[in-house]
């Protein structure tokens, strides 16, 4: 067994997230929705998805309030607008 590789070795720090692929609670959200760009919409959706899924894997009470209500904002506004462009519309 290579000894640089022991279990009981300690493992690098994670590297950190990248600033800007999150969103988190505390950062600024749009209070309209509907003034974004659809592209400014989908990146928006991204990255509060992006927190969402690291609330989940990091606290075991589930993810901030905050967070949730904005990814439920978000899937509403992207809903209308998929609405509005009919089924299978891009």
């Amino acid at each position: 067994m290579n000894p640089q590789l022991a279990p009981s070795l300690p493992r690098p720090p994670a590297a950190p997230t990248a600033p800007g692929t999150f969103l988190a609670p505390a950062d600024p959200f749009p209070s309209d929705l509907s003034e974004l760009g659809l592209n400014e919409l989908q990146v928006l959706h991204s990255r509060v998805c992006r927190r969402l899924e690291q609330e989940y894997l990091a606290d075991p009470d589930g993810p901030h309030p905050v967070t949730k209500d904005r990814c439920q904002e978000l899937v509403a506004e992207l809903d209308t607008r998929q609405r509005l462009l009919g089924p299978g519309g891009c």
